[in-house]
């Protein structure tokens, strides 16, 4: 990318201004600016300009190859919580609500040399073209470069133990970042119990907990999941309305505090299918998490829960879009069979999410029945995640299985 001319006073030693106006692009900037994303050093550009330059006339018949397999990687890396976006034909911006510092630089890092290493079968110092975003406003990008040996040399240095945040969720920290403020006690773990009261329905008990989320690949804690359940005895789906909203009135809560109080999140919710196609109720959520609409599109992913085989493409389609606008990726919990797997593809979701119920992984043939429905969904989207594992040793088995994330119930060993 070019830096745009200006008649203003030249930028310090470095530092480069771009103009972004694609309508795509300008789109998840104006998302990312209204956060606290820049601030916490989340996020940063990453530029593939040396496989252009050694494509060169092939370059235009070849870059959207480039793009996807790029593309693929940040998506499998950063997980359902990342955002990114092409800013050019060379150039790709990324955020990571879950990251912050030098943790982020450094994941960028990763993520580029795997790229060009693929595309150009070997790794040259001035090839790497990492930046640090410090301010996003209007469409217009700031930015500095960073210095890739520092940063690898730093990567392969194990974190001091200030560089570790107090929970031990995130990677180290930049020297220029001051240190978090402590958000306590600790998300993991954490549970409400809300008596609900539904029109026309025996009232019932809702249980919330928070449980961690492990992106596998990287072998670290990078989200939270508010996970539900509902009692005494079933409950009917016309329930879902109440238990959705009051979920949807913890999240609001729980995102006032963290922007009081600082640190690092990134969080699952789960809302109910029934619930997001109606209007009616899709906007009862949307007034309820309003007043913190910036960390929702920021710092929250919603999974649809209820998809099966008997949901229309074309709808799901269609609320996908709606809600996408809301939060920072939606992701869907499709049960196991082929036929609802299948009505899901191509519906626009970043992530299939199955719950450990449906699969029972701590029973007999447990990895076999991970191996099957990861390898099934797979083919419909970059992330791969199950929810709910009763015990932490079965993480092994969804890392062999496939699956890019998983979380535990937080009170499991």
């Amino acid at each position: 990318m070019q830096p745009s001319s200006s008649t203003a006073e030249p930028p310090p030693s470095g530092e480069r201004i771009d103009r972004i106006a694609a309508a795509g692009a300008r789109e998840t900037l104006d998302r990312i600016q209204g956060s606290e994303l820049v601030g916490t050093g989340a996020v940063n550009m990453i530029g593939i300009d040396a496989i252009a330059d050694k494509l060169a006339d092939q370059w235009q018949r070849k870059a959207p190859r480039v793009w996807e397999h790029l593309e693929r990687e940040l998506e499998r890396t950063l997980g359902p919580t990342g955002i990114f976006v092409r800013l050019d034909d060379t150039s790709y911006l990324i955020a990571q609500p879950g990251e912050e510092g030098f943790a982020a630089q450094a994941i960028c890092l990763t993520i580029l040399q795997d790229v060009l290493k693929f595309f150009l079968g070997e790794l040259r110092h001035g090839d790497i073209n990492v930046r640090s975003v410090s301010e996003i406003a209007g469409g217009v990008i700031s930015s500095t470069p960073l210095d890739p040996i520092a940063l690898r040399k730093r990567a392969a240095a194990p974190p001091t133990a200030a560089e570790r945040s107090a929970d031990g969720i995130s990677g180290p920290l930049a020297d220029h970042a001051p240190a978090p403020k402590d958000w306590q006690p600790p998300l993991a773990g954490r549970t409400l119990s809300i008596p609900l009261a539904p029109p026309k329905r025996p009232p019932l008990n809702l249980n919330l907990r928070v449980e961690p989320v492990w992106n596998l690949r990287r072998g670290v804690i990078t989200s939270f999941l508010i996970e539900r359940d509902a009692g005494p005895g079933p409950f009917e789906p016309v329930d879902w309305e109440e238990i959705d909203v009051a979920t949807a009135a913890y999240v609001a809560t729980l995102l006032v505090e963290h922007a009081q109080q600082g640190g690092q999140l990134a969080l699952h919710v789960p809302f109910s299918y029934a619930t997001l196609s109606t209007l009616r109720t899709r906007e009862r959520l949307a007034r309820l998490t309003r007043p913190v609409g910036d960390a929702m599109r920021s710092s929250v992913v919603i999974e649809i829960d209820g998809l099966d085989a008997g949901v229309p493409p074309s709808r799901l389609i269609e609320v996908v879009g709606l809600i996408r606008a809301l939060c920072a990726g939606v992701l869907g919990r499709v049960r196991p069979s082929k036929s609802a797997l299948a009505a899901v593809r191509g519906c626009g979701l970043r992530g299939v999410v199955a719950l450990s119920a449906w699969l029972a992984p701590h029973a007999d043939h447990g990895l076999a029945r991970l191996k099957a429905y990861s390898s099934m969904a797979r083919d419909i989207a970059p992330n791969v995640l199950i929810h709910g594992l009763p015990n932490a040793d079965l993480i092994d088995d969804a890392t062999t299985a496939g699956f890019t994330h998983a979380s535990v119930v937080a009170d499991a060993g």
